[in-house]
């Protein structure tokens, strides 16, 4: 998977510095590694120096931060860091208030290199974006309070997914000072919102992947059986049913929201889940052809005796009241990752 962003990029970033440690180790060669937010420990000189002896250039988002890290960076080299100005998004990053300290310091210190400069928009995936122009005029007037020649050096940018599929649509403006782009959920093949992804910027995205299950068993309930904790799920009428359980459950990333909510793919024929997510275990109701060993999907396409369906990321994401980034993100480490030819 590294080798596939690296064919297609010229730097990556990353939350944390366990994720920095991970793919430096990884890279077949050198590149630059951001490290972006997560968890921030300059107080701790370990911290600073696995971050250095990585070569990661971490994100400095506060004038403290930017004390800190030049009280710790060594006297007879140089480090590089990255600005993060916050511009209305409210989270991380230098406010405006600060900026001739930060210039101050900046320009006092001759072992500190700015490689980069980035601010992060609040609403760009939204129709109304005029506090994402608010936003715009706000970082351009924050790069116009740094340094000159820091500012001519680094690289400018702002550009999420939202914003970037703004500018599909014509809104050039927004970023339009952008040398990098940050793409986040479009990297797993979706729009961070339902109306972007029906636009014809969005649909021209892929799904990254399929996500699956196996059914591990099949039984035929009576009328009146109950299904999963609670019983939420009875049988009605008068006649048996056949119930697939699969292999997969909340403990994977599968939200137990979706319980009697959603459904699955088998054989390309689409099927209801019934009863609640369980930790381990989901059950759906199926027909007589499904059998052991049959293959679902959760997430994804498929095409087989039943037909072709596809169930994207926004369909199980609107069940569960969130976006399609943490439908993604949210698939647990213990689900085996196979990567197609």
């Amino acid at each position: 998977l590294v080798d596939v962003l690296v064919e297609h990029a010229d730097e990556l970033g990353v939350a944390t510095l366990e994720e920095g440690l991970a793919l430096r180790s990884s890279l077949r060669h050198e590149m630059p590694v951001f490290l972006a937010s997560g968890a921030k420990e300059w107080e701790d000189r370990g911290y600073f120096e696995s971050a250095c002896e990585a070569r990661l250039v971490p994100a400095v988002s506060s004038l403290d931060e930017l004390r800190l890290v030049l009280d710790r960076a060594p006297r007879d080299g140089s480090i590089e860091v990255e600005l993060k100005l916050d511009s209305g998004m409210g989270r991380l990053g230098i406010r405006e208030r600060d900026l001739p300290d930060v210039a101050s310091l900046i320009d006092t210190s001759d072992h500190l290199r700015v490689a980069g400069i980035m601010t992060h928009f609040a609403s760009s995936d939204e129709h109304d974006l005029a506090s994402t122009r608010e936003q715009e005029v706000r970082f351009r007037r924050m790069l116009s309070g740094l340094p000159g020649d820091v500012v001519e050096k680094a690289a400018i940018h702002s550009c999420n997914s939202g914003a970037l599929l703004q500018r599909a649509l014509g809104h050039t403006d927004i970023g339009a000072e952008t040398a990098v782009v940050r793409p986040g959920v479009m990297l797993y093949g979706a729009a961070p919102s339902r109306w972007q992804h029906e636009t014809p910027a969005g649909a021209r995205l892929r799904a990254v992947g399929t996500w699956t299950a196996r059914v591990i068993e099949v039984k035929t309930l009576a009328p009146g059986d109950a299904v999963g904790y609670g019983g939420t799920w009875r049988v009605e009428g008068d006649r048996p049913v056949r119930v697939a359980v699969l292999a997969v459950g909340y403990a994977d990333g599968y939200r137990r929201l979706l319980g009697n909510r959603s459904r699955v793919l088998i054989r390309g024929g689409s099927f209801p889940i019934i009863g609640r997510v369980s930790m381990d275990l989901v059950s759906v109701l199926v027909n007589d052809r499904v059998r052991v060993g049959d293959q679902s999907v959760l997430l994804g396409s498929q095409d087989g005796e039943f037909g072709s369906d596809t169930i994207p990321a926004w369909e199980l994401a609107e069940l569960c009241d969130t976006i399609p980034y943490e439908i993604w993100t949210s698939i647990g480490s213990r689900v085996r990752r196979v990567l197609a030819e």
